[in-house]
């Protein structure tokens, strides 16, 4: 079957351009972000739907409905993804610990729709929650901005903060290993614990990335939960060797014994 994620759009002068599902999931990610940041009853309404079927998430209609691209309209499953990850992105966002003390009628009051999302033609989102720096741009980052991240990747990503600020790298692996063997129901159901945990290590996924391989997953899974499998052991592997090579880098020198 025919990798959706990994589709291309032709090259331009500046190099491909991410797929375009990718593209759209960007310019949906950017949406939730703008319309969550400064309205609380839009984070509530968008939290209330964690975990939760399409039909049982009234309150997410009214923000999520005008942002959904035409390509969902007909699409149950697709739409699910992204009410999903709507969902993820207002319960995890800085600050959404906060949002807890607010009263439910003062959330349901300011809850109104956001601006119509259009995708950009030039993509800045940054991965896995992270702005990049400045500067010329690397391979890793034209990696990035063509494909995103899996959440393999990331899961290795907190492995390497070490198992005080990150991940054991035991509980990774057991996590990407449920993951993987799911069905798209348990998918979901399974997802916002995995998720809470990289969040809470502070090594948020790429959200534009996971939406499109929850999008393909009905479709596609065993080739995505493949790739995240892989992604993992290979990020872990590269980040083990440039912490060997940087500690014998750093070694001190020994002193020849004196005659």
């Amino acid at each position: 079957m025919t990798d959706v994620a990994a589709v291309q759009d032709p090259p331009t002068e500046t190099g491909p351009r991410p797929a375009p599902w990718l593209t759209e999931a960007r310019a949906f990610v950017r949406a939730v972000e703008r319309a969550s940041a400064g309205d609380s009853g839009v984070r509530a309404a968008l939290r209330s739907g964690l975990g939760k079927d399409l039909d049982e998430v009234p309150r997410m209609h009214r923000v999520i409905a005008p942002l959904l691209p035409p390509t969902v309209v007909n699409d149950d499953d697709a739409q699910r993804a992204f009410y999903t990850v709507a969902a993820l992105i207002a319960t995890h966002r800085r600050g959404a610990a906060a949002d807890e003390t607010e009263s439910p009628a003062s959330s349901d009051n300011s809850a109104g729709a956001p601006e119509q999302a259009v995708p950009d033609s030039e993509d800045t989102t940054a991965v896995g929650g992270a702005e990049e720096s400045q500067g010329p741009e690397t391979s890793e980052k034209r990696r990035q901005r063509r494909y995103g991240e899996s959440l393999g990747f990331t899961f290795a990503v907190a492995v390497g903060r070490g198992p005080r600020e990150g991940i054991r790298e035991s509980a990774a692996e057991t996590r990407m290993n449920l993951l993987t063997r799911q069905s798209t129901a348990g998918l979901h159901r399974h997802l916002p614990a995995a998720v809470r945990q990289l969040c809470d290590r502070g090594t948020p996924p790429d959200w534009a990335r996971l939406l499109v391989d929850l999008r393909a997953w009905p479709r596609d899974r065993r080739n995505i939960g493949r790739r995240w499998l892989q992604d993992f052991y290979r990020t872990r592997h590269r980040r083990d060797l440039e912490a060997a090579r940087h500690s014998d880098d750093t070694s001190p020198v020994a002193e020849p014994a004196a005659d």
